[in-house]
Formats: C-alpha cells, sequence, structure tokens
C-alpha cells in the first residue's frame, strides 16, 4: 500500500488529519457521556463499602461517627459536580463514571485510615499535609504522577513521604514509577518514603519503605495491564492485620534487603 493512496482515502472519506481519524473510527472524538444515576449510586455504595469495613477494623482503627464520614462523601462529589471536573475525568479512555468511582475509593481510603497511620508513624494527624494540587475544583488535583500522597514529621523530626493505595480483588502491586521516585527523594532531600498498601480483599495492609528499592534487579518487575512496570507485593509483606490492635510500626514494616530478592524474583 503506498503511503499517498492513504492520504487519498482519507480525504475521500471526508479527513485530513490521520488523527482526526482515529478518534472517528473509535469513537473518541465526541465529549464523554457521563452516566449520573450511576455516579450518584456509586455514592451509596463507596459509603456501604467502609461502613461494613469499619464495622469489621479494631477499635483503634474505627471512625466514630461514619455520618461525618458519609459527609466526606457528599461534599467532594459536590465540589466535583459543580466545578464540571466529573465530566473530564478520563484514564485511557474509560468512562468518567468509572474513573470518578476508582478515584473516590482512593480517596477514601486515605481518609478512613488517615488517624491509624499517624499514630503508627508517631506523628500529628493535623500535620500531615497533602502533597501537591488538593483543590477538588481543578482537575490537575487528578492527574496521575509518581510523587506520593502524603508527607508527615514524625516525633525524631524526620520527614516522611506516603504512599496510600488500595487492592479490592487480591491483586496488590507497586508501580516502578514510585519507587524510582522514592530514590530521587532520598538522594536529593535525603527523605524516605513507604507504601501503605491496604489489601482490603483479605483485611490486611503492607507497609513497605521503598526508599531503597531501586536495587532491585529488573526482572523483579513485570508489566501490569496498564503496561505500566510494576513489582507484585508478596503476601508475607502483609503483617498489619486490620482486625487486630494496631501494631508497633518497627514490626510490620517491610525494608529493602537482598533477602527480599529471592521472593519478589519468583
Amino acid at each position: 500500500m503506498k503511503k499517498n493512496e492513504g492520504k487519498k482515502f482519507r480525504t475521500a472519506i471526508g479527513f485530513s488529519n490521520q488523527e482526526k481519524v482515529r478518534k472517528f473510527f473509535k469513537l473518541t472524538d465526541i465529549s464523554p457521556i457521563v452516566n449520573w444515576k450511576k455516579i450518584e449510586f456509586s455514592n451509596k455504595r463507596l459509603f456501604e463499602i467502609f461502613d461494613k469495613i469499619n464495622s469489621a477494623v479494631s477499635i483503634d482503627i474505627k471512625q466514630s461517627n461514619m455520618e461525618l464520614f458519609r459527609k466526606k462523601i457528599d461534599t467532594a462529589y459536590s465540589i466535583m459536580k459543580n466545578n464540571h471536573i466529573i465530566e473530564k475525568l478520563n484514564n485511557q479512555g474509560r468512562n468518567p463514571d468509572d474513573v470518578y468511582y476508582n478515584w473516590m475509593r482512593g480517596y477514601l481510603v486515605a481518609e478512613f485510615f488517615l488517624s491509624p497511620i499517624a499514630k503508627l508513624f508517631d506523628a500529628d494527624e493535623n500535620k500531615i499535609s497533602l502533597i501537591g494540587e488538593d483543590d477538588l475544583t481543578k482537575i490537575e488535583t487528578f492527574s496521575r504522577t509518581a510523587t506520593a500522597d502524603f508527607e508527615l514529621l514524625n516525633s525524631k523530626g524526620e520527614v516522611i513521604r506516603l504512599e496510600i493505595q488500595a487492592g479490592y480483588t487480591g491483586k496488590n502491586e507497586i508501580k516502578k514509577s514510585k519507587i524510582l521516585e522514592a530514590k530521587h527523594q532520598y538522594d536529593s532531600k535525603k527523605i524516605q518514603s513507604y507504601v501503605i498498601h491496604f489489601d482490603l480483599f483479605n483485611g490486611y495492609a503492607a507497609i513497605i519503605n521503598i526508599t531503597n528499592f531501586s536495587k532491585l534487579p529488573e526482572n523483579a518487575f513485570h508489566k501490569s495491564f496498564e503496561n505500566t512496570d510494576v513489582i507484585k507485593i508478596q503476601e508475607d509483606w502483609f503483617k498489619w492485620n486490620l482486625m487486630e490492635s494496631l501494631p508497633v510500626l518497627s514490626n510490620v514494616v517491610i525494608n529493602y534487603s537482598p533477602k527480599l530478592l529471592t521472593s519478589v524474583q519468583q
């Protein structure tokens, strides 16, 4: 097939721009259609999820007032809707309602567990800061970056960055980009970075100091469904049982060591 012939065909069907043809065929040339009924139902499901979690976790994790927690969902939703953020949400061509639901689950995980996390790291919850944009009126807030979610100052005066994430199906991974960003933070500012991953399918959490995980070999990583380099969080890294009393951080944290190589390469 000759290049000019393809151009003639595209011109014949009404297009002079190749990208516009692709979008036309894929139906990505129209504004996303938001399923508002699905989103309103998803808000109810989000509350149901965390209400059930609240009934199962230990007393030192529980939210004391779930109605206040419900208001966090309603408030975030109202701000995003009134500022026309939801219709702009897009992640690899997915519908805005699906992106909204997944984003809100992550947002609420951090809101739900922030208090016990502060206790674990011996930090003042009120002084844990959200890194970067936290303005729900701006679409930039929802962009995916390698930067950690939170930054805290513990009682020893150490600055620590936290990436809070969750899995709901038993599949638990860390993106390589997070590990490389952790290396950058330590090399440039001596700031340590942790991933706190909640496996809400099994009721456990893994607390992983990823500061030195850049030392892992390339074959420790594999491609996720998003074609992103990730490392699998091993089952024996999940040491925090959410149904039991809050543990001591040093007893549950996973640090890099040569012993990790065997498990992550299997």
